[in-house]
């Protein structure tokens, strides 16, 4: 594991303050190659896209079986 600085300890601190104006971001974190990373949050959508098409499908194959067994 990488040891910090009391240097380091401070610029992540200062980061710190800066990200908690974006809500878009997560946490910064030193990793094992002394590297700052700083990784924006993943935010999942719902998208009823591929229900309401599927939906749309359902419909067509159950009017066309209707039509058939006339």
């Amino acid at each position: 594991m990488y040891k910090r600085s009391n240097i380091e300890n401070k610029l992540i601190d200062k980061i710190d303050e800066i990200l908690n104006d974006f809500e878009d971001f997560e946490q910064p974190f030193i990793n094992n190659s002394g590297d700052i990373i700083i990784r924006k949050k993943l935010i999942k959508r719902k998208t009823n896209d591929s229900s309401i098409l599927t939906n749309i499908f359902k419909e067509m194959i159950k009017n066309d079986v209707k039509k058939n067994r006339v």
